[in-house]
């Protein structure tokens, strides 16, 4: 659940018992006797966590009074109609004014009805700025949606949508064949043992001239030749998606009739049929909403990267309606082994990283320099002397897996939630591995007549590392995924459970980090030599989170839209690198360059009218979860000199 932009939203229910009209009159103050019999309060979460079939239940149960208070995700901005609401808390500062009225507006939609909006100022940069002026939320400007359409991962996308179409339509009207299922499209079929699955790629080869039209009529040119529609080489990767999705759905069915065959020789009926209606539940599942799910159709909005933490069947009542998912930029720390997730009321953790049988997960060496932070990463051992500055690296050299097929959680909720929160870490960066095109150079005029050059692009590719507790990786199974946190490993033992069956696994356990590559926009704001010369990391660090809290402020982007890192290129100069957190950019990091004299005058307003020390930081100003790591490096008078070098009111 996105913990910007959580609300509750709450329908009064009660009973009236007695009404006496108005009788007694004590001076001017006439009396009216009720006497009102309050109704339970009971509240819901109503997230995207939820199946669409579970949501759609606690929504009926709040309209018909049922649930008289929802606590919801930003999934209530999304047009959905509850009827009528007395009142919305909202528990902290929308990122926009767009967000405020979508969400505001929830109450007193009725003519008859009276709202209250309350808003809680948490105690962080976006929202205490809006709590100095409120205006610019309540009656603020409603900014035009952008919406880039070169976004290749999403344009892909789009392709296999309208591949998959004509390719159903054909099956129906040649074939009367017909697929709504995951199980039926998937898996082998009973009579002719033939999977639907495979023959999309034998369809496709070579591409209809009809299918080929409408996606020359559809994408981009950009994205035609990107993807290489001339040539057909896009349906690899719709067959590389497909086969991959139906190997989940094939393991999983083949793990719990295993189960189930066990608990049949064993006697035990009961639970021989629990594991009958998994099977079924996995097989049953709507085969378009599966699709979207691993990545081979468009789904509304973001995230578009999405990998999911799979709860074990058996684990709960609720353990059916859940669809944990996450962006791979974030799951990387939210899903990583360890981790605990709240879902549904429960708290889950996760176990693992979800592998298939015969698909080894990408690998990469890398190393990030010890002196000036250069990263570097290869598929071979990295060489241990930084290129940038000539120093021999010191530290033992690093791997990283992309955990593309997801998470498997422990089976069975942890524990109750209780007051504690989860444990969660996010302890890694964010490195640019290549620019790799669309490059273009600007520069920015101050008003003490000091110029700041800066250069923005498309496809930046960036490389979300996460280094597990103390920065020691993970501890993965090379066989079944299972795995843990390598600062709290303790002993190793003989073995561990298996992720995905009742045993004990002796796979050999492998220390990685885990890791996410993407394309996305970036700017790049360069210094001037005397101040990349000698600006401390402190001075760097502290200046690039300022930057950011101050594009988010001024241009009204969600802090979670954008991030930035300390960059070093190949001369050892840094750089301070902010960029788009959705994979193929929204466009921010470029408004961002093309605002850059206001975000910085934004920024040096944050970090000057904080109320903790100058050598410190907190969360009012610089501190977010995201940089945790870099915590004790942030410091708000140093933030100020950055800021003043790039406006040119000092340097150094």
């Amino acid at each position: 659940m996105s913990v910007h932009g959580v609300c509750l939203i709450l329908r009064c229910t009660g009973r009236l018992e007695a009404y006496k009209p108005a009788t007694e009159t004590d001076g001017h103050l006439q009396r009216l006797y009720l006497t009102f019999d309050p109704g339970p309060l009971r509240a819901q979460e109503h997230t995207a966590q939820w199946t669409g079939e579970k949501a759609a239940e606690i929504q009926g149960e709040f309209v018909r009074g049922q649930v008289n208070a929802l606590s919801c995700s930003t999934t209530f901005e999304l047009g959905v109609d509850v009827g009528e609401l007395q009142a919305v808390v909202l528990r902290n500062m929308p990122p926009s004014t767009a967000n405020y009225v979508q969400r505001a507006g929830r109450a007193g939609r009725r003519a008859d009805s009276a709202a209250l909006v309350l808003t809680y100022a948490q105690r962080r940069p976006h929202d205490l700025a809006r709590f100095a002026e409120p205006q610019r939320m309540i009656a603020g400007e409603v900014r035009a949606p952008i919406v880039p359409v070169d976004n290749v991962r999403i344009d892909r996308r789009h392709a296999h949508s309208i591949a998959l179409a004509a390719f159903f339509r054909t099956m129906k009207e040649e074939r009367g064949r017909i697929w709504r299922k995951a199980g039926e499209f998937f898996l082998p079929d009973d009579t002719t043992g033939e999977t639907a699955a495979h023959i999309v790629r034998d369809w496709l080869t070579p591409v209809p001239d009809s299918v080929a039209a409408s996606i020359r009529r559809v994408l981009p040119a950009s994205v035609q030749d990107e993807i290489d529609v001339e040539s057909g080489a896009w349906v690899g990767e719709l067959d590389r998606l497909l086969r991959a999705a139906g190997q989940i759905l094939e393991q999983d069915v083949t793990a719990y009739s295993e189960r189930r065959d066990q608990a049949v020789a064993a006697r035990k009926y009961r639970l021989a049929d629990m594991y009958e209606k998994v099977i079924r539940n996995l097989t049953h599942r709507d085969l378009l909403g599966v699709l979207a799910n691993r990545n081979v159709l468009p789904k509304y909005g973001f995230p578009v990267d999405t990998v999911e933490l799979r709860i074990p069947q058996d684990s709960g009542t609720v353990s059916g309606q859940l669809e944990l998912t996450r962006d791979l930029s974030a799951a990387v720390h939210e899903y990583a082994p360890g981790a605990e997730i709240v879902a549904g009321g429960q708290l889950w953790a996760s176990a693992g990283v979800y592998r298939l049988p015969d698909r080894e997960l990408v690998s990469r060496h890398y190393t990030v320099c010890d002196t000036c932070g250069r990263y570097r990463e290869a598929t071979g051992p990295v060489d241990p002397t930084c290129p940038a500055c000539g120093t021999p690296s010191t530290s033992a050299p690093r791997r990283y897996v992309e955990p593309v097929y997801g998470f498997v959680a422990a089976r069975g909720p942890q524990r109750s939630v209780g007051q504690t929160p989860p444990r969660r870490s996010w302890y890694g960066d964010v490195h640019m591995s290549t620019d790799t095109a669309d490059v273009h150079e600007g520069t920015t005029v101050f008003a003490s007549g000091h110029t700041t050059a800066w250069s923005a692009g498309a496809r930046g590719e960036m490389v979300v590392v996460s280094e597990g507790p103390g920065g020691a990786g993970y501890e993965i199974c090379d066989w079944c995924g299972w795995g843990r946190p390598h600062a709290r490993a303790g002993s190793r033992g003989t073995g561990h459970p298996h992720l995905l069956k009742d045993i004990q696994c002796t796979g050999p356990m492998r220390v990685v980090s885990l890791a996410h590559r993407y394309q996305t926009d970036f700017l790049q704001v360069h210094l001037d030599p005397l101040t990349a010369l000698s600006a401390t990391q402190e001075t760097l660090r502290s200046g690039l989170y300022a930057l950011l809290e101050g594009a988010a402020t001024h241009l009204e982007i969600s802090r979670d839209d954008i991030d930035g890192t300390v960059h070093t290129g190949t001369d050892g100069m840094p750089s301070l690198l902010l960029f788009d957190t959705t994979p193929g950019g929204a466009g921010n990091a470029t408004r961002i360059g093309e605002h850059l004299a206001p975000v910085v005058e934004a920024a040096h307003a944050r970090v000057g009218g904080c109320e903790c020390g100058p050598e410190s930081s907190c969360y009012a100003c610089l501190r977010t979860f995201r940089n945790e790591r870099f915590h004790e490096l942030l410091s708000r008078g140093e933030a100020i000199v950055l800021l003043d070098a790039l406006a040119g009111r000092s340097i150094g």
